[in-house]
């Protein structure tokens, strides 16, 4: 029996031997048509190059063994501004990649570590900010939070900060209106 290395060879031998009298763009178009048709999805971009990506860049982060980006590149390529954004970051990561939709601060603090970004000083704090101030978080039960529509256009904007300001823009932050004090308003009602 054929070992899996002879098996290799053999098909790179018949390959070449059918691919070498082609054209150039002959060989591309076969060889394209080849890896589509023997994996479905693109083969996995790999490096730092990946970083200075463009648009939709959560997608094309350099890929872990099991094809989903690493939490250090998926930060390098967000590029994060402030304890509210990185907060929002990791919440989309944990989310989208991890597939842990609510999360605390416990899960964004090992997260933290593990993408090897600079130690925010306050979790908790920041935790607090992302969901009251910036509203890129929401309570989710029991302590747990979870990202809002507003963190993950933010998140899915990044870097590009006039995406960022139009993706706020799109996605306003509702603000609770205060409750009246009962005693005043019975004092102004007569």
């Amino acid at each position: 029996m054929a070992s899996t290395d002879d098996k290799e060879i053999e098909a790179m031998k018949t390959a070449h031997e059918a691919l070498v009298g082609l054209k150039t763009e002959e060989q591309q178009r076969v060889l394209k048509w080849l890896t589509e048709k023997l994996a479905p999805t693109p083969p996995p971009r790999t490096g730092l190059q990946e970083v200075a990506g463009g648009a939709d860049t959560a997608t094309r982060a350099a890929p872990t063994g099991d094809g989903e980006p690493t939490a250090k590149l998926f930060l390098a390529q967000k590029r994060p501004k402030t304890d509210s954004e990185r907060v929002a970051c990791l919440a989309y990561y944990l989310t989208h990649h991890r597939k842990a939709p609510q999360f605390g601060s416990e899960e964004l603090g090992k997260l933290q570590t593990e993408a090897s970004i600079p130690p925010l000083r306050d979790m908790k704090t920041a935790v607090a900010n992302a969901t009251s101030s910036a509203g890129y978080l929401a309570p989710a039960g029991q302590g747990q939070k979870q990202i809002t529509v507003r963190g993950e256009a933010v998140v899915g904007a990044l870097p590009d900060r006039d995406a960022v300001k139009q993706a706020m823009s799109d996605n306003k932050l509702r603000r609770r209106r205060k409750r009246a004090d009962k005693s005043t308003t019975a004092t102004k009602q007569q």
